[in-house]
C-alpha cells in the first residue's frame, strides 16, 4: 500500500515534467525554426535576383578591378563617356574643345577640337578597359583606359595633343622634341586657359559655363 501510494504521488510530477510532444502533440519549436530558415532563404533569393538585375543593367562589365565598355561620347581630349559614366583620364590635360593654339608660323588652329577628334579616332568602335583611380572634385571617375595594349592618355600626350604630369613625362618630352601638336607653336596650357577664361567670366576654372557645356554637348552628339 505504501509503495502504491508513493507511485501515485510521483505520477502528477512526472506528468507536469513531460514535454508537450510526449503526449502526442507536435513540438512548435521546430516549426518556428523551419519558418525562420524558409524566410531567410526567400530573402537571400530576392537579394540575389536584385543583385543580378543591377549587374545586368550596369554601365560597365566588371572584370576584377577593371571596367570595360565602348565610348559613346567624347567631351574633349581627356574626358569620355561610357554608358552614361563620365571618365576623366588622369595624368594628362588636353586643351578645352573651344581652345585655340598657335601654329609654327604664328597662325591659329583649333587645338581643342583637334584633341577631341583624335580621342574619337583612338576610341571609335573599340572596347576600352579602364582601371579606376577614384573621382575628381567634379565627381568624374578617374580611370586609366586602354584599347588593347594602347594607353589612350599616353597616346594623346605622344601625339602632342595633351600636356602631362610626371606619369607621362617621357611621352611629353618626345612630343616636345618632335614639335608635334601643341608644341609646334605657342599655346596656353589648358589650366592657364581655363583660369583666364574664368577670370573673364566664363565660369570657374576647370568648370565651364552652362553655355560652354551646352556647346560641348552638341559637339559630343556628332557621330564618332
Amino acid at each position: 500500500m505504501g509503495k502504491a501510494r508513493g507511485e501515485k504521488q510521483l505520477q502528477p510530477t512526472l506528468h507536469r515534467a513531460m514535454p508537450a510532444w510526449a503526449n502526442g502533440r507536435r513540438n512548435p519549436l521546430p516549426r518556428r525554426r523551419r519558418f525562420r530558415w524558409r524566410s531567410w532563404l526567400v530573402i537571400l533569393a530576392g537579394l540575389g535576383i536584385v543583385a543580378y538585375l543591377l549587374l545586368a543593367d550596369a554601365p560597365f562589365t566588371l572584370d576584377g578591378p577593371l571596367l570595360t565598355g565602348q565610348v559613346e561620347r567624347v567631351s574633349d581630349g581627356d574626358t569620355i563617356d561610357i554608358s552614361g559614366q563620365r571618365i576623366r583620364l588622369p595624368g594628362i590635360d588636353a586643351p578645352e574643345w573651344n581652345q585655340t593654339c598657335r601654329t609654327a608660323n604664328g597662325g591659329s588652329w583649333d587645338c581643342g577640337k583637334a584633341a577631341a577628334t583624335r580621342m574619337r579616332e583612338l576610341t571609335r568602335n573599340r572596347t576600352l578597359s579602364c582601371r579606376p583611380e577614384g573621382h575628381d572634385r567634379y565627381r568624374r571617375l578617374l580611370a586609366v583606359c586602354r584599347a588593347g595594349k594602347v594607353d589612350i592618355a599616353e597616346t594623346m600626350v605622344t601625339d602632342g595633343l595633351a600636356t602631362a604630369t610626371d606619369r607621362y613625362a617621357g611621352a611629353e618630352s618626345q612630343a616636345r622634341r618632335a614639335r608635334r601638336g601643341l608644341w609646334q607653336g605657342q599655346f596656353d596650357t589648358p589650366a592657364d586657359w581655363r583660369r583666364r577664361e574664368a577670370e573673364g567670366g566664363a565660369g570657374e576654372a576647370g568648370n565651364p559655363s552652362r553655355f560652354e557645356r551646352f556647346l560641348a554637348w552638341l559637339w559630343g552628339l556628332l557621330p564618332s
